[in-house]
């Protein structure tokens, strides 16, 4: 290199001074882009154990595992309460940490628009979409309510003729009835409607006869359905499922044009770095390749919808769009 006339002294004193910058940068650069988790991971299941999203984790820890898709412990926790506001808390205190995840559900957007959450998932870093399921309304074996007509006629008489169970009224499950019963003519103001903190548990609140019907994802009552200690009258897919559910009428079929769906995906804090989003999508896409994850689908009545950040981000947004339109239909939008 050409030596510095005298008088540029201060020029060669820059370079050098830059030269030492850049070569202190290069190993944070490299590292930063063969990043990988060094301690514990932290999965946050927004509800109690039992329900879908608790599941969900629970499938995801095992998968992980089994394949050794992640070198370190993945560590399942339940942060129920306060329709998703608990758990998001938790992720929102952890800006850039890729260690800690949650899963997103579609209540996430509902809950913010209905003013129920302070975040919406404009808020964190969407990972990906993993799965989606329908729900299904279902009342005890020997309820008096035989079939979804039956069910809506009691209703348009007395709308508090029947109590519901829920577990959250921030999610599609709660919506989607909401917004059946209502285009089926219903009154859904004075609905009666108690909440638990997860699928499971309400559940067993329609077992013990603690409420008299309950809208669920299909996965909650198909062993329930199997041993013929419940009747499902109606389910919000597109068409009639298979299994213990293929005499089950869609609400179209009902005469109510409702199809509704719910999915299940991975978020993380805000400010995920590049490889950081990269890691994770490596690990997930990998994870819905295996046989494993094909059979919990297709045993818990799922479907593999899998998409990466960008792709989720940019769904998420229009469904929010979607939600804030049939919440402000059902009266349930905060004001803005």
């Amino acid at each position: 290199m050409q030596d510095l006339p005298f008088g540029h002294a201060s020029s060669r004193a820059v370079l050098v001074v830059a030269l030492a910058v850049l070569g202190a940068q290069v190993p944070s650069v490299c590292a930063q882009e063969n990043w990988k988790p060094n301690r514990p991971v932290t999965l946050i299941a927004p509800n109690a154990p039992g329900g879908t999203s608790d599941r969900t984790a629970r499938e995801l820890q095992r998968i992980i595992q089994k394949h050794r898709l992640v070198e370190i412990p993945i560590n399942v926790v339940n942060r129920p309460g306060g329709n998703g506001t608990i758990a998001l808390n938790q992720l929102h205190a952890h800006p850039g940490d890729g260690h800690v995840l949650l899963i997103s559900t579609s209540a996430n957007l509902i809950a913010h628009i209905a003013g129920l959450a302070p975040y919406s998932h404009a808020d964190f870093t969407p990972l990906s979409l993993m799965m989606e399921e329908y729900f299904g309304i279902n009342v005890r074996a020997e309820s008096p309510v035989q079939s979804a007509h039956d069910l809506l006629d009691r209703l348009k008489k007395n709308p508090a003729a029947l109590s519901f169970g829920s577990a959250s009224i921030a999610g599609n499950n709660y919506t989607s009835l909401l917004l059946a019963l209502k285009k089926g003519g219903v009154d859904v103001r004075h609905l009666k409607t108690v909440t638990f903190a997860g699928g499971g548990q309400s559940v067993m609140a329609l077992l013990g006869g603690h409420v008299d019907a309950i809208s669920t994802g299909l996965s909650n009552m198909a062993d329930q359905l199997q041993q013929g200690r419940v009747r499902t009258l109606v389910v919000t897919g597109p068409r009639r499922m298979g299994g213990p559910f293929a005499a089950v009428p869609t609400w179209k079929e009902v005469g109510v044009d409702v199809v509704q769906t719910s999915w299940r995906g991975i978020m993380a804090p805000k400010g995920l770095n590049r490889a950081q989003v990269a890691y994770w999508d490596s690990v997930f896409r990998k994870v819905t390749e295996t046989e494993d994850w094909k059979t919990e689908m297709q045993e818990n009545y799922w479907a593999n919808i899998y998409a990466g950040a960008v792709e989720s981000k940019r769904r998420m947004d229009e469904e929010y769009a979607e939600q804030k339109q049939i919440l402000t239909e059902l009266g349930m939008a905060k004001t803005q």
